[in-house]
């Protein structure tokens, strides 16, 4: 019953969304009747691709799908004008063009990456369309660009004003419960092995981490799209995407720091970590409250650097490489969550972020690998093909309709990492939305005579697919079905009603575009979870070797973004957990290397100390850009970077003034960070129990 409760038992989220979506539908096609558009059931199939839970994020969408629309409608009648004498120049012509904007598509992400997919399925439609009389394609592209607009322009409408600021709303959500979630994983950060009750995951390296990593992804890309439908956002949305990367920086400095220490086991003195306890209690149980966070984590910034300073004067002992990495860590987390927590604060009260100011570009929207985008062009070119040299050699128009079909199946399923899955997933939702079609158009319909009796019976087939498309584990399902829905039972302005023989030619036309699509990407480079993972891995090893001394929010979030991904790739077999621990430690070990090129630079160590530095990190940079380092090369490497960050601290602490000393303390940090890191990595690569781990003691490691 549980995985029917989308169903029976919606939140009223879910509710607000469905409604959404009828009313939206509702309008489009009164419109489209209204302004006797050829092909009024566009208007619906346009609104059901469109709609999405988020309004801002539809906004930039429609906008996306209006550009998409216009280049593909302008290729079509380039493409007809050139190739309408030939069915066979004018499908290779197609292949072509849908191949192309599948490779672009393929190497940019979110609303780029959407419209290069509008630019190629919808020159298809149109051309398709015309080819059977080509001196219809100028009007067959306006008909169609006008139907986009229209449901673009309804679809925004509708759901801005019916949910204004929802996209704000879901970003402050989303940040607060970031905020939480720091503060419960700094509370772990002081616990050692023992107390970690039911705290690890087996089967996951690292569990909280990840999670936290894709909490702070999420984040920011939420934040890119709350302006669109909370104008007022845009005053402090420079100060939010500020925060968004601070997040992102402390849960590094975290991930670092957690792997270390879950290395050197109970033996480490965790007493300065357990000075933020409290302010780590107080963001957890309520990040609102943050006047006495921002105090608290003050408090906890100066007890800690107390105790620095209290040790250094006494002179009780020589503290370890381990101790100043316990101390300088704690003292950076405490003074980067004051920073956040007052940010925190100035977005709650929304004010204080200046003048309205245009962010940067995201860094989601930079360009992916290519590699993997030529195979995913293979792919797609290949899966048109079969439908094309059917539809060129046969003259039934309902062929029309599966080349059609099979271009959106191959624009958007050929870019998922399971593109048979997706094509899958395509065809259950026809399925279901054949049988709902079938009673809506021979039961039901024949008793509408009038618009409000057809949305009586369209509406609550609308209604239950909503609720589908903001359920997970159905929203795929959901967006075909009422995708196919539409137009299966094709509502016109004139009242005319599919025939049986039409309704089977379109459904069965639906399912062998399922079934081309299946068999070429089953046959044409078929997706390797295996040799996915090591893909995507070596994309990682990629941003290592090259991004070191990059601007540390484009290097952090394409490597955890990358991360992210990972489990997308492959979730089977026994490498996979080795795989993820192995990312995860070679994240940690760029992120701290590049940590480590600024505080040195800052610090201004001597000549020879400088050339060890970038020695060092240059044989890390060459080591990776091979790919797979030898597992020997990688402890070779720990050993040297642990022997840097001893040689970094005796010199450092002879620094004055003070502030060039801390420099220097926190970039042999680093350095010892780093050495965790690479140890951590080499285990994951060699599955070993630790025994050639050394840390914190370079000179015996020798």
């Amino acid at each position: 019953m549980s995985r029917l409760a989308w169903l029976f038992a919606p939140s009223g989220e879910n509710v607000s969304f469905a409604i959404r979506c009828c009313v939206s539908v509702a309008l489009s096609l009164w419109l489209a009747f209204y302004l006797e558009l050829d092909n009024a059931y566009w208007a619906f199939i346009n609104v059901a691709i469109l709609i999405q839970p988020l309004p801002g994020f539809l906004v930039v969408r429609g906008f996306a799908r209006l550009a998409g629309t216009f280049v593909a409608a302008c290729v079509a009648i380039l493409l007809i004008a050139l190739f309408a004498q030939s069915y066979t120049l004018f499908s290779i012509a197609l292949i072509a063009w849908v191949s192309a904007m599948v490779f672009c598509a393929s190497l940019f992400r979110n609303n780029m990456s959407y419209g290069f997919v509008l630019a190629g399925y919808v020159a298809v439609i149109i051309g398709v369309r015309a080819m059977s009389d080509p001196t219809t394609v100028f009007s067959v592209a306006v008909a169609r660009s006008s139907e986009t607009a229209l449901a673009a322009v309804v679809a925004a409408f509708v759901s801005v004003v019916l949910a204004p600021s929802v996209t704000a709303r879901k970003y402050f959500q989303a940040r607060v419960d970031a905020l939480k979630a720091i503060g419960h994983q700094f509370r772990v950060l002081d616990r050692s092995p023992d107390e970690l009750d039911g705290d690890t995951d087996p089967n996951t390296p690292h569990p909280q981490l990840h999670a936290l990593v894709e909490k702070t992804l999420t984040l920011e890309q939420t934040r890119q799209y709350a302006r669109f439908d909370a104008p007022g956002f845009a005053e402090y949305n420079r100060l939010a995407r500020r925060l968004d990367y601070e997040l992102l920086s402390i849960v590094s400095a975290m991930a670092s720091l957690q792997v270390y220490l879950g290395k050197l086991g109970s033996s480490v003195d965790r007493g300065p970590l357990r000075a933020l306890d409290h302010a780590a209690e107080l963001l957890e149980t309520d990040p609102g409250n943050t006047r006495e966070i921002k105090h608290a984590f003050g408090e906890a910034y100066n007890d800690v650097l107390s105790e620095a300073r209290l040790g250094g004067q006494e002179g009780n002992r020589a503290r370890s490489l381990v101790d100043w990495v316990v101390l300088s860590r704690a003292l950076d987390m405490a003074n980067r969550m004051r920073a956040a927590v007052i940010k925190h604060g100035m977005l709650i009260a929304e004010r204080g972020a200046g003048a309205r100011t245009a962010s940067r570009r995201s860094e989601f929207s930079t360009a992916n690998p290519i590699g993997e985008s030529v195979k995913v062009t293979i792919r797609a070119a290949a899966a048109m093909g079969s439908g094309a040299a059917i539809w060129a050699t046969h003259d039934d128009p309902a062929l029309a309709g599966t080349m059609v079909l099979l271009s959106v199946l191959t624009t958007l399923f050929a870019l998922m990492d399971d593109p048979a899955g997706g094509a899958r997933g395509f065809g259950i939702g026809g399925l279901v939305a054949g049988v709902a079609a079938f009673f809506v158009n021979f039961v039901f319909l024949p008793q509408a005579t009038s618009f409000a009796m057809l949305m009586l019976v369209l509406l609550p087939c609308v209604f239950v697919a909503g609720l589908a498309m903001v359920n997970p584990s159905t929203a795929l399902i959901g967006r075909v079905a009422l995708v196919q829905f539409a137009l299966f039972v094709h509502p016109a302005n004139d009242g005319s009603r599919q025939t049986f023989v039409s309704f089977l030619e379109t459904f069965l036309g639906a399912e062998l575009a399922v079934i081309l699509a299946l068999v070429a990407f089953a046959l044409v480079l078929p997706v390797n979870p295996r040799q996915l993972l090591r893909d995507r891995l070596a994309g990682i090893f990629g941003e290592l070797a090259a991004g070191f001394a990059e601007p540390r929010e484009r290097f952090e979030t394409r490597v955890y973004d990358r991360l992210v991904k990972l489990p997308v790739a492959a979730d089977r077999g026994e490498f996979h957990v080795s795989a993820r621990q192995a990312a995860f430690a070679a994240v940690n070990m760029g992120v701290e290397a590049r940590s480590l090129r600024v505080l040195a630079d800052r610090a201004g160590f001597s000549d020879s100390t400088r050339a060890a530095i970038h020695d060092t990190l240059a044989g890390l940079e060459s080591m990776f850009k091979r790919g797979y380092p030898r597992v020997a090369k990688v402890f070779d490497m720990q050993i040297e970077a642990n022997r840097l960050a001893r040689r970094l601290l005796d010199e450092a602490l002879t620094f004055s003034p003070r502030k060039r000393m801390r420099y220097g303390v926190r970039a042999s940090v680093s350095a010892e960070l780093m050495a965790a890191a690479l140890a951590d990595y080499g285990q994951a690569r060699e599955n070993t129990d630790g025994q050639r781990i050394r840390l914190g003691e370079a000179d015996r490691a020798t």
